[in-house]
């Protein structure tokens, strides 16, 4: 699904919000650093690497979902694709048209189909969370409200 989160070099979650029925996903935009610089993780040094960082030029994006079905936000580290999730295309928002999270909503809460019609899997990637939605209509995508 392509949105402006298309344009972002990378993304941080800021707030993930459910109220009244709506699911709102607030993430930042990051950005690569112009010049590498060498770090140092406890004596290691790598050189030649990028900082990602938020500045004053990062736009806030609200993803939106309305009545959305399951939902779920873990830490990236501890999260992999595999060959088994089927993504409709290559984008930022991936929407998953097969993946072990939707057949598990299928399974346990399959109910949603017959009253509000198939679901998808939608998965917002970010630096250090990953957010997964199973929902029935796409999200509404945007510029968040000033906070």
């Amino acid at each position: 699904m392509k949105t402006v989160l298309d344009e972002f070099y990378t993304s941080y979650l800021r707030t993930a919000t459910y109220t009244d029925g709506e699911l709102r996903v607030v993430v930042v935009e990051g950005f690569r650093a112009a010049k590498p610089e060498d770090i140092n993780i406890l004596g290691h040094i790598i050189k030649n690497t990028y900082a990602l960082g938020i500045t004053e030029r990062s736009r806030l994006i609200e993803v939106r979902f309305s009545r959305p079905i399951a939902w779920q936000l873990i830490d990236e580290s501890f999260t992999t694709g595999t060959d088994y999730e089927v993504p409709e295309d290559k984008c930022a928002l991936h929407v998953l048209t097969r993946s072990r999270y939707l057949d598990y909503v299928r399974e346990h809460h399959g109910w949603f189909e017959d009253m509000r019609g198939p679901g998808k899997h939608y998965r917002i990637w970010t630096e250090d969370e990953v957010i997964d939605v199973v929902a029935c209509e796409p999200p509404i995508v945007g510029l968040a409200p000033s906070t």
